[in-house]
């Protein structure tokens, strides 16, 4: 009797295990648009490397073909991720960060899309303006550049 109560017990825990892994966003590590947006769009502290934009980039394969545009955020993950809750506000159906970032922009240089792959490098403090499943980030717009004033 006691390894049936055990065994109860135990399918109890497996199936409330199994229905929170099914559960869209409940885990950070279970979204894979958030965890690509990471890889694509967070650096932070900011990698030391040079020259930064060509390494970067080719760091996180983002140069086969080569990405024409891509910046990154030097943010936490809770700073970023608060963008999607009070940290934001609605922006153009997407949300629109009430605090400034520090941002790199990678912007391709010649006409080639094929490696090797020579970016030019923009830093400056911007809102930035991202998509969200939830509360997860998980489209960073390129498109709408909010500077800090």
């Amino acid at each position: 009797k006691e390894i049936l109560t055990l065994l109860k017990g135990t399918n109890l825990f497996l199936l409330v295990l199994l229905v929170a892994e099914q559960v869209p966003g409940s885990s950070c590590d279970e979204n894979p648009r958030y965890k690509k947006f990471l890889s694509q769009h967070r650096d932070d502290p900011r990698s030391n490397v040079h020259p930064y934009c060509n390494k970067i980039m080719d760091m996180r394969g983002l140069t086969n073909p080569c990405k024409e545009v891509n910046t990154f955020i030097h943010g936490s993950k809770k700073q970023i991720q608060a963008v999607c809750g009070d940290g934001g506000v609605p922006y153009n159906g997407l949300r629109r960060s009430l605090d400034p970032f520090r941002v790199t922009t990678c912007t391709l240089q010649g006409g080639s899309t094929r490696p090797p792959c020579e970016y030019r490098e923009n830093n400056s403090p911007r809102y930035i303006v991202i998509g969200c499943e939830g509360e997860w980030p998980v489209h960073y717009d390129e498109s709408q550049i909010v500077r800090v004033v």
